[in-house]
C-alpha cells in the first residue's frame, strides 16, 4: 500500500514528548485511512508504521540524504511530508524543490540564543525563519512561535490520549512534589532538588519529592541530592513503561516542570489528567500559560529566583497541602486537548493540501 502522508524524525537515541507526538499522530491519520508512516533511522523505536532511513544524526548527513529521501517518498507515493520540530525545518526547500507538500510540526521555542546557552545562533535562527516560507503550512505545541515567524503558525498545542484517564488508580500519595523528565541540561533538574532542600528548610513535616527518567545528566543530579543531604528524602528511578505511568502521577501530590526550554510539555498533559496540580518554570513554553493562565488556575508559574521567596515557598507548600481540591479541575482542564481536537485538526490541514494536489491534478 503507498503512503500519501511521511513523518520525518532525525532525532536518535532520543525518546520524549516530541516522539510521543508524532508516533501517536501516525497513529491518528492511520485509524482515519490517511495512509502515513513515519521515517526515522531507529523504526522499533515507533509503535506506528515505519521506514528506515540511513542515520542523520548531523545536520551535514541531514542535508546531504535529503534529496534520496525526497525521491524515495516520491516512488512511494507520497504527497506530504511532516517535518518534525526545529532540527528539520530548515529542509523545507529541499522537499519542496522535489515537489512535495511540506508541513512544519515544531515544539520548541525558536529563539536567539539565550543565558542558559539554549536556542539558535543568529544564521541558524534566520535561516528558519526563511525556510519557513517554504512550508505549506505550520503548526506548533508551542503558541511563543506565533510571534517568531514570518509566516501565520497555526497552535494547536499538545494532547492526550483518552486511556490516560480511564487508566485504575487514584491510590495513595507517597510523594509531595515529582518531575519525569529526560535528565538533561534543558531540564534543569538540580534546580527541582534546590526547591526540595528549601521547602524542608520551612515545612513544619518532611516534604518528599520522586524524579523519574534517565539521561547524560544523571550522575550530576544524583551528586546534587548528595551535596544538600536530600538522599532520604528524593527518590530517583529508571523510566518506567508507558502504560504504568498514570499509577506513578496518582502517587504524586504536585507535579514540577524546571526546564529552561519548553514546547507544550506531555508530562504536564498527563499529570493533570490524573488530577495532579503542576507548578512551572515561565520559561517552560505554554506550560506557564496553561496552569496559570487558563481558567481555572491549576498550579503555579515561577522563576528560578523564586525558590530564594518565602513568598513562594509557603505558596508551594499550600499547593501541595491543597492538591487534592484541585484534582476535578486538573482533568477537566486536560480534557481540553484531546487527540480529536489537537491531532484532528493537523489532519484537517492535511487533507486540504491532498485536495489542493488532486484538484490541480484534475485540471
Amino acid at each position: 500500500m503507498s503512503q500519501r502522508i511521511c513523518i520525518y524524525s532525525p532525532s536518535e537515541k532520543i525518546w520524549g514528548g516530541g516522539q510521543i507526538y508524532i508516533d501517536n499522530l501516525c497513529r491518528y491519520l492511520n485509524a482515519n485511512a490517511m495512509n502515513a508512516v513515519i521515517s526515522t533511522s531507529e523504526p522499533d523505536s515507533f509503535s506506528s508504521l515505519t521506514i528506515r532511513m540511513p542515520s542523520v544524526s548531523s545536520k551535514r548527513e541531514r542535508l546531504l540524504k535529503a534529496p534520496a529521501l525526497a525521491k524515495s517518498l516520491k516512488t512511494r507515493g507520497v504527497e506530504v511530508i511532516v517535518l518534525n520540530d526545529l532540527s528539520s525545518l530548515w529542509l523545507a526547500p529541499i522537499f519542496r524543490f522535489y515537489g512535495l507538500k511540506v508541513v512544519s510540526l515544531l515544539h520548541l521555542y525558536l529563539q536567539l540564543k539565550n543565558k542558559a546557552g539554549l536556542g539558535h545562533g543568529w544564521p541558524e535562527f534566520h535561516m528558519l525563519r526563511m525556510a519557513s516560507r517554504f512550508a505549506n503550512r505550520v503548526y506548533s505545541v508551542n503558541k511563543d512561535n506565533q510571534q517568531s515567524f514570518p509566516v501565520p503558525v497555526e497552535f494547536v498545542g499538545n494532547f492526550i490520549s483518552p486511556w490516560f484517564f480511564s487508566a485504575p488508580g487514584f491510590g495513595e500519595k507517597r510523594y509531595d512534589l515529582g518531575l519525569i523528565a529526560r535528565l538533561s541540561a534543558e531540564k534543569n533538574i538540580p534546580l527541582f532538588v534546590k526547591l526540595l532542600a528549601k521547602l524542608n528548610d520551612v515545612s513544619e513535616r518532611p516534604i518528599t519529592g520522586l524524579i523519574v527518567g534517565k539521561g547524560e545528566e544523571g550522575a550530576l543530579v544524583r551528586r546534587e541530592i548528595e551535596r544538600l543531604g536530600m538522599q532520604e528524602l528524593i527518590e530517583l528511578r529508571p523510566w518506567v513503561d508507558r502504560q504504568d505511568l498514570p499509577s506513578v502521577y496518582d502517587q504524586i501530590r504536585c507535579f514540577a516542570i524546571t526546564s529552561h526550554h519548553e514546547g507544550f510539555a506531555t508530562t504536564l498533559l498527563e499529570a493533570h489528567a490524573r488530577g495532579v496540580p503542576a507548578i512551572t518554570t515561565h520559561s517552560a513554553g505554554y506550560c506557564a500559560e496553561f496552569v496559570e493562565g487558563v481558567n481555572p488556575v491549576t498550579g503555579i508559574a515561577f522563576d528560578p529566583l523564586d525558590v530564594e521567596s518565602d513568598t513562594f515557598i509557603h505558596s508551594l507548600i499550600d499547593l501541595i497541602e491543597d492538591s487534592g481540591s484541585y484534582r476535578e479541575a486538573c482533568r477537566l482542564k486536560a480534557e481540553q486537548f484531546t487527540e480529536e481536537r489537537v491531532l484532528g485538526h493537523i489532519q484537517a490541514g492535511i487533507e486540504l493540501l491532498i485536495g489542493q494536489r488532486s484538484s490541480k491534478a484534475a485540471e
